[in-house]
């Protein structure tokens, strides 16, 4: 019983969840009530076990690449504030620049035409301005559709009892201690969200559900990248938009 003995979780063969093994190698699933039998030998069963542990991995929604890298920005503090700081402090100084430049032009020309004046002073700073609108508004689109649709399904399961360390959400397994906000399983490498914000799946049937509806939950962040580079160019064309029709105005004001 060596593979059992080692701490591997042991999962239900029917629907995956956690499952108690007994001393003569039989396997009760508490939360499908399905019964079965590991390999007598040491090698098929952890064999066995191995498949089983492959199989959960595959079902719920895996952390690779891109998705990895959008949910770690959503989950760390200040990510909105570095990726627009820049932008909003170059599209600050432009304006503030351009006002102060003009401002004496401004004063000697005749009140009819001062409005004019400053709508063209901002003319060039409108365009920096709608690549940081662009950024900001993407960014938001994108944090709260990874809330509603990703992040449930990233949460490690609550521990067996007060104190003991938060569990796989794929295989069961006890998480190892971690900085965060993600910790890999040491048993099956899947990554699990352990924050303090974050809500725990409340069950082990909730897990199991999560699992059902988790290989196809991965495109969410896919789809969540493509929502916020059309939201991004949909933002810069609109400013721009308006950027365009203030030329126009005040050329046609000027006139």
């Amino acid at each position: 019983m060596s593979a059992v003995a080692s701490g591997t979780p042991v999962l239900c063969a029917k629907c995956g969840a956690p499952a108690d093994v007994r001393a003569d190698l039989t396997v009760h699933c508490a939360y499908c009530g399905a019964d079965d039998r590991l390999p007598a030998d040491d090698l098929s069963r952890a064999l066995e076990l191995k498949r089983r542990l492959t199989h959960a991995t595959r079902a719920v929604a895996q952390l690779d690449g891109m998705s990895a890298a959008l949910a770690r920005v959503f989950e760390q503090r200040g990510a909105f504030l570095r990726a627009t700081g820049t932008w909003l402090f170059v599209f600050l100084l432009v304006v503030g620049y351009a006002i102060v430049g003009s401002w004496s032009g401004i004063e000697r020309a005749p009140a009819k035409l001062q409005a004019t004046l400053v709508v063209e002073a901002l003319l060039g700073p409108m365009w920096i301005g709608g690549v940081t609108l662009g950024i900001a508004v993407a960014l938001f689109v994108g944090r709260v559709g990874y809330r509603r649709t990703v992040r449930p399904l990233l949460v490690a399961r609550p521990p067996r009892a007060p104190g003991a360390p938060m569990r796989c959400r794929a295989c069961g397994g006890d998480l190892p201690d971690g900085a965060g906000p993600f910790v890999p399983c040491g048993y099956c490498r899947t990554q699990n969200l352990i924050a303090t914000s974050a809500r725990a799946l409340a069950s082990d049937q909730e897990a199991a559900h999560a699992r059902a509806v988790g290989s196809a939950a991965i495109a969410g962040t896919t789809k969540l990248a493509a929502r916020m580079k059309w939201t991004m160019i949909a933002s810069i064309v609109v400013v721009y938009a308006a950027v365009i029709g203030a030329a126009y105005v005040a050329s046609a004001m000027i006139s």
